[in-house]
């Protein structure tokens, strides 16, 4: 029988797929890679928020590329080099019908077509089960789809690099090689522990015109960190928190100090809350009768009044801020940009008053600088002895609200009330704001971290002995993540699967922390950047974009690919068949 002339790449294509589903080891690695997402998939009965998804997803990326896919290429490899070498006279006959290059080739796309089959099926197993089973469909599309592009990318790098090992050094040599591999990619992300475990405790110095601040590296990161995605919109309430932080920073550069000041009080309340509608124009008037005196301060215009006397007091309040059904009444009737501002806002109003419990107690702090009394207007008379009057003072307000509510002791040196259903009655529902106070709280968040960036962008640098040693460490470092080429190339993955920003937000029982490096894997590289004094001796308002281009690493990689083929298809060319 006559053999014919010409053997075509698709009769050694499916030729060499058919040999490859025989070897029982690539078989069973197949079928527990088609079932390993329905396993992950019963994650999202126990992953309630986007965050916790964004930390398993991380490390299932992490096993499936770093592991699994690593072994499909090195053993689809070994399969078919090992047949070649073995298999000689059978290959012998395909290399006279068809190019060695073709033949090559059409093994390479072979294993491509499968790593990139097995990954599809993953990514769309997870992603059905995740539209399904939970709330965070746009975010488990955006993980899987940078799953599925980074695998395919890793694994044309794999299979050049494995298939010239292969094809200079024994089976024994690739093993040991292609193992250190693997273990360098759960490694190399230890160095960047060290340097953030040492910075914990670090601070850098900043002066201005003869007043210095000391501010700790780690704030200083969550501070600019924080520019980044309230800038992106990447953060819980959006709209609400990049028109706040406009308004603190790129409007009034306030700083801490400057902020409690009384002409800052008076821009914050008129400048932005009652910009954005939620502060009333008209003055309200609160009256109450049958009050009981429970203490009264020393040496002050309330000496002729007694413990324990009833009294009326009539409050004349300025600034008040609406009710949270005025809010969402106000809402609905907005139709412009202001109205997702105002959105923001009254979610975040309802999710703090769920989230702190005794809300009113624990949030009595707050009830301070947005409390504008017209002491003209306000008084407060004794019921037994009429003629006994004096004006109501903003402190005296403040006082009996928080002693009320929190019943603390050291209030007692200043006015206070009772604790009967009528003085309960007064404080909690005519003085009690839950906007107001929620305003106050989201200032509070906000302020401790922005007024760190403003002082580190306009202030100039002290370049003292703190600063040269995070320098030293922080460049020696950069040196190294810089030519560690597994960071970089990991590090475009983690950039384009990002984070669940949705969970980006403040501790709810802080005062102002706010975390954003929970989500961060261990071993996953992540882009970093060093703080460098420009020429004015202050920090970049943009620092934490000066860092190297992931894509630069892509670009290596592909040229480092391309390499490997070169001399692995030269190699292949040279190999004795006969």
């Amino acid at each position: 029988m006559k053999l014919k002339n010409k053997i075509s790449f698709l009769s050694v294509f499916i030729f060499n797929f058919k040999m490859i589903f025989h070897e029982k080891s690539f078989l069973i690695l197949n079928i527990f890679l088609f079932f390993l997402p329905f396993l992950f998939s019963a994650l999202f009965f126990f992953s309630s928020t986007g965050a916790q998804l964004v930390i398993f997803f991380n490390f299932y990326v992490l096993i499936y590329i770093s592991l699994f896919i690593f072994l499909i290429v090195l053993r689809s490899l070994q399969f078919f080099i090992i047949n070649i070498l073995e298999n000689k006279l059978l290959y012998l006959v395909f290399s006279n019908q068809i190019s060695r290059i073709k033949m090559l080739l059409g093994q390479y796309l072979l294993i491509i077509i499968i790593v990139f089959i097995n990954t599809a099926i993953s990514t769309g197993v997870i992603t059905g089960f995740g539209i399904l089973l939970s709330n965070n469909s746009d975010l488990i599309v955006r993980l899987n789809l940078s799953f599925l592009t980074y695998s395919f990318i890793s694994t044309i790098f794999l299979l050049s690099f494995i298939l010239l090992l292969l094809l200079f050094n024994s089976l024994q040599v690739t093993t040991i090689i292609c193992t250190l591999l693997i273990s360098l990619t759960f490694l190399s992300n230890i160095p960047r522990l060290f340097v953030t475990a040492k910075e914990e405790q670090a601070t850098l110095s900043f002066s201005s015109r003869g007043t210095s601040q000391i501010i700790k590296v780690t704030d200083l990161y969550e501070s600019f960190d924080l520019q980044k995605y309230v800038t992106n919109y990447q953060i819980r309430y959006p709209y609400l928190s990049y028109a706040l932080n406009k308004f603190l920073v790129d409007d009034n550069h306030f700083t801490r100090e400057q902020f409690v000041e009384t002409s800052s009080i008076d821009k914050r309340i008129n400048d932005f809350w009652k910009a954005i509608g939620v502060v009333n124009t008209d003055t309200k008037e609160i009256s109450a009768k049958d009050i009981r005196i429970n203490t009264l301060p020393t040496n002050d215009e309330l000496k002729k009044f007694q413990k324990n006397n009833l009294v009326t007091i009539k409050v004349s309040l300025e600034n008040t801020f609406i009710s949270q059904e005025e809010l969402k009444y106000k809402i609905n009737q907005s139709a412009s940009e202001n109205a997702k501002v105002l959105k923001d806002l009254y979610n975040f109003s309802v999710d703090i008053q769920k989230n702190i419990t005794n809300f009113m107690e624990n949030t009595s702090s707050f009830y301070d600088d947005f409390i504008f009394i017209d002491e003209a207007k306000s008084q407060i008379t004794d019921q037994t002895n009429t003629s006994i009057v004096a004006p109501f003072k903003k402190d005296y307000l403040i006082n009996m609200y928080k002693y009320n509510i929190a019943s603390n002791v050291s209030l007692e040196s200043g006015f206070t009330i009772g604790a009967s259903s009528t003085e309960n009655s007064f404080i909690r529902n005519s003085l009690f704001s839950p906007i107001m106070i929620c305003a106050r709280i989201l200032e509070e968040y906000f302020i401790n971290y922005t007024s760190k960036y403003v002082v580190a962008t306009t202030y100039t640098l002290d370049q003292d002995n703190n600063w040269k040693q995070y320098s030293k460490a922080r460049k020696n470092y950069d040196i190294y993540n810089t030519l560690n080429i597994f960071n970089g190339i990991w590090s475009n993955y983690s950039n384009w699967s990002g984070f669940s920003y949705d969970d980006f937000w403040f501790n709810s029982y802080s005062k102002s922390k706010i975390y954003f490096n929970q989500q961060e894997n261990l071993f996953l590289s992540y882009s970093n950047y060093t703080f460098e004094p420009n020429e004015n001796g202050t920090f970049n308002e943009k620092a934490y974009n000066e860092h190297v281009n992931p894509q630069i690493y892509l670009i290596v990689m592909l040229i480092i690919t391309i390499t490997f083929l070169m001399l692995a298809f030269h190699r292949f060319n040279k190999l004795d068949l006969k």
